[in-house]
């Protein structure tokens, strides 16, 4: 009995940090949504500005001074970035409770 609530001690201990680990990174992605949000949002802003601009300029000289292209193909890498994290994630969490089945299982048939 005692060398089974050692283990329940242990498994406790474990799952908790796995919980931690978990609620962390939950934490990471919502941050990186946040940035992702508010650089979609100074995209708009910028989207508005350039259009703004393109009635008052030369579109000519405006396309030397600011590289849209490049800005797209940096938001792009950045939003498979998050979306690789996210399933990366959702794959830690399908793990995790996988794992705390298997100990719950185990528990049960120890007891």
């Amino acid at each position: 009995v005692s060398k089974i609530q050692g283990d329940c001690e242990e498994l406790s201990f474990l799952s908790g940090s796995l919980q931690k680990d978990c609620e962390q990174k939950q934490k990471d992605i919502e941050t990186l949504f946040q940035s992702l949000e508010t650089l979609k949002k100074d995209k708009a802003d910028e989207q508005n500005m350039l259009a703004a601009i393109d009635v008052k300029a030369d579109k000519a000289a405006l396309g030397s001074k600011v590289n849209c292209s490049q800005f797209e193909s940096s938001m792009e890498r950045l939003d498979e970035r998050m979306r690789k994290m996210q399933s990366q994630v959702l794959g830690q969490n399908q793990h995790w409770n996988k794992v705390q089945q298997q100990l719950s299982d185990e528990i049960e048939n120890k007891v």
